[in-house]
């Protein structure tokens, strides 16, 4: 029998390159009948079917409030056997699918316990106590999981000792995705490429700063919202 493997997010695209891409396709192709629940509209992609929850608001609070909980309520009537989803605002509905006794899987992307230590716009002893209370609760969430997937090594530390599962699945390009070429290393023009988002976090200055010491010209592809300053070696 085919498992029926549904994927729900609600911060992200619903063609997000590491959700719909990487994962959701990869199963398709391995053979489970896999959805998406996401921002959009209803159709098939690739071999998965998109199941659409209409316009992702621009609040964020709206989004964690009433678009997470459509997410959910789409997922939950698909009746499927497992459910991996992607987003911190969606833990209190793992729980509920988890209750129901469905598999179910938290991916994160991000440290966000540590991430939220970075959020300038908190006071940082306000930011401590808020990055403690959500490790809190996101460990009582994910030690009632299946498994917790992460996106890095560095963050699959994080959840040593707090769930019953960690697995590692890198954001490492699809080898179908990438253009070979025969051209010789020695022959290419020296170039160093990142892609993906930028901003400080990221280390945008810290790639832009290294650069100083190496003879070649640094791309940095992706979206951006304030434009870097001090250095003329970086492309985006």
């Amino acid at each position: 029998m085919v498992k029926k493997v549904c994927h729900m997010t609600s911060a992200h695209d619903w063609n997000d390159d590491r959700i719909f891409l990487k994962e959701c396709q990869s199963l398709a192709a391995a053979g489970y009948d896999v959805y998406l629940v996401a921002e959009g509209v209803d159709h098939e992609e690739n071999g998965v079917h998109i199941v659409g929850c209409g316009e992702k608001p621009e609040s964020r609070r709206v989004r964690m409030r009433g678009f997470a909980k459509k997410v959910y309520e789409r997922a939950m009537a698909l009746n499927c056997d497992v459910y991996h989803f992607h987003d911190p605002e969606l833990l209190p509905y793992g729980v509920k699918l988890k209750k129901l006794g469905k598999k179910v899987i938290f991916d994160s992307h991000e440290d966000v316990p540590g991430q939220i230590l970075d959020k300038e716009w908190l006071p940082f002893p306000v930011r401590k106590l808020v990055s403690v209370v959500y490790k809190l609760y996101e460990t009582n969430c994910v030690k009632q999981f299946d498994a917790v997937v992460t996106a890095t090594p560095h963050i699959a530390e994080k959840f040593n000792g707090r769930c019953s599962k960690v697995v590692v699945i890198n954001n490492y390009p699809k080898l179908d995705d990438i253009e070979f070429h025969g051209t010789p290393f020695d022959k290419r023009e020296p170039i160093v490429c990142y892609a993906g988002g930028i901003s400080e976090i990221r280390g945008e200055m810290v790639m832009v700063e290294a650069m100083n010491d190496v003879d070649g010209t640094l791309i940095l592809a992706g979206p951006h919202d304030v434009l870097t300053s001090g250095g003329d070696k970086a492309d985006m």
